[in-house]
This record gives structure tokens, C-alpha cells and sequence, in this order.
């Protein structure tokens, strides 16, 4: 494990499982912003990305959802192929960790620097094959949410739940900027499109995360207070900027919302996650 940080904040990073962040620390209010948990078993190709799994910040590529899709050789299993894999680590220091995954198709590398009270991912994804690859991604950070808090959104106020549109945050009913208690029994995944910068934030009581972007075409949002899965519930938020406003690859190219990398072609893009102090306006 491999762990950067300053005053105010703490990253800890496990290489050999995904280069998952494991912990996310508020050093002023001791939060810890991360769903924790035991690590599971290395995953297999058909291995489902279930409660033991959804722990900590994940990075699903090329999709989220397993999908067929002719490019990526036939089945993409759940969750993308770079969690639970081991990565390479090119550069550690104190404030800073850089990590890679990398095939004969492709290069993912995931920067992680820690400056005040911000931790920036900076991403680059580059074709290493011989033929165009889409893709989508995900950042999968699975977030604890605790009584009294409220979730904020800017830039992308107009979401949809499968086909059914909605203005945030009131969707049948429920007002989604309050975070439900653990035993309330939902679990929902609303997308928006973010052309422009956008941020989303959850705040309350004991201080606050933001997490913003500009060249990120859309959002993800996944709200789940003991409603999946079935058996063993979980509770948690998930803040997702995605490169589509839908859940695998296969669908995401048939809605032109797949992007292409090209041969030789690199991209890359980044998110910033700022923690806030204790925000007296939130009660409850």
C-alpha cells in the first residue's frame, strides 16, 4: 500500500488491487470520506462486482456494465478490466503517486497529487493496438455518507433515471439532495450530461467534499441506502463524472457517446476533489 498527503488530507492507494484508493482522510475532522471494507479476492474475467467489492475509488474502463463489444475481443467484464488488476507504479512522492495499467491494447495512467485541500486525478489513456478502440469511463468513488448531510449539483441540474427525465433534485416524490437513512431500501443511478464545467457536492455537519471537472461530457449519480444488493444491502454515494451518461459500452456506442480513441491516439482529462470545512447552514 502506498499512501501520500499533507496537513489537511490522505490518500492511501493499493497498486495490486486496481490502484484503488482505499482511504480518502479529512485530517481536520478526521472524516473518512471512503467506503471501507475487507479487500475481496482478485477478481476473475466473470467475476460481478458485488457488496464485497464496492468498497473505496475504483476506475471503471472501458465500460461499467459488462458488454459484448467486438473492438475489446468479445465479452468486457463487470466493472471494466482495470480494477482488482495489478498496476505499475512510475513515480511516488510524498504529495504525488502515479500509477499504469497496460496491455497490448492500451495505457491507462492515473495521476494522483495532493495540494492544500484538493486531490487532482489527472488521466491519460493511450492506444497501444492496431485497430481504433472506444470506450467509456468512470470514476468509481464510493462515498460514506453520514446523517445531516445534503448533496449539491452545479452545471447539470436536468437528470434521468433509465428513460424518465427529472429537474434535480425532486424525483417522484423525494427530494435526492438528502441523504437517506441506511435502511430506507433504495438504490437508483441517475445520469446527466455536463457539457460544460460542472461539479457535485456532498456537505453537512462534519465538513464537505466537492468534486469538479470541465472536460467531462457527463455525469453519473448512485444513491444506495440498503437497497442493493439483495441479501447483503450496502449504503453509500457515488459522485461519477463519466465520459457517458449510460452504464456499458455497447450502449454508449449505439448512442454516439462512446469515445474513440484513435491509433496512437492519447487523451486525456481530470477531477479535482476539494474538501470543505464544517458548513453551520446545513441542519437537520
Amino acid at each position: 500500500m502506498l499512501s501520500i498527503g499533507n496537513d489537511r488530507l490522505s490518500l492511501s492507494i493499493s497498486p495490486d488491487y486496481g490502484a484503488r484508493v482505499l482511504s480518502l482522510t479529512d485530517r481536520n475532522s478526521g472524516r473518512q470520506w471512503l467506503v471501507t471494507g475487507p479487500q475481496s479476492s482478485y477478481p476473475g474475467e466473470g467475476t460481478a462486482y458485488g457488496a464485497d467489492e464496492a468498497v473505496g475509488w475504483d476506475e471503471c474502463f472501458p465500460t461499467v456494465l459488462s458488454c459484448d463489444h467486438p473492438a475489446w475481443g468479445g465479452r468486457l467484464r463487470d466493472h471494466g478490466v482495470l480494477w482488482g488488476r495489478h498496476w505499475s507504479v512510475d513515480l511516488i512522492a510524498p504529495e504525488c503517486v502515479e500509477t499504469r495499467f497496460e496491455t497490448s491494447l492500451f495505457r491507462f495512467t492515473r495521476r494522483l497529487t495532493v495540494a492544500g485541500a484538493a486531490a487532482v486525478a489527472n488521466y491519460r489513456v493511450s492506444n497501444l493496438g492496431p485497430r481504433q478502440l472506444p470506450y467509456l469511463w468512470s470514476q468509481h468513488c464510493l462515498l460514506a455518507t453520514s446523517r445531516g448531510d445534503r448533496i449539491f449539483l452545479a452545471g447539470h441540474e436536468r437528470l434521468r433515471i433509465g428513460e424518465d427525465p427529472f429537474v434535480w433534485p425532486t424525483y417522484q416524490g423525494r427530494d435526492l439532495s438528502i441523504v437517506g437513512p441506511p435502511d430506507e431500501g433504495v438504490a437508483l443511478k441517475a445520469y446527466s450530461e455536463t457539457p460544460r464545467r460542472a461539479s457535485a457536492t456532498i456537505v453537512g455537519p462534519n465538513g464537505g467534499i466537492t468534486l469538479d471537472w470541465d472536460d467531462v461530457p457527463a455525469f453519473g449519480l448512485w444513491l444506495c441506502y440498503g437497497g442493493w444488493p439483495k441479501g447483503n444491502p450496502v449504503n453509500q454515494v457515488a459522485l461519477e463524472p463519466t465520459t457517458a451518461a449510460v452504464d456499458n459500452l455497447a450502449d454508449a456506442d449505439t448512442l454516439g457517446q462512446a469515445r474513440m480513441l484513435g491509433l496512437n491516439e492519447m487523451h486525456s482529462w481530470s477531477v479535482r476533489m476539494t474538501l470543505t470545512d464544517r458548513d453551520d447552514r446545513i441542519r437537520r
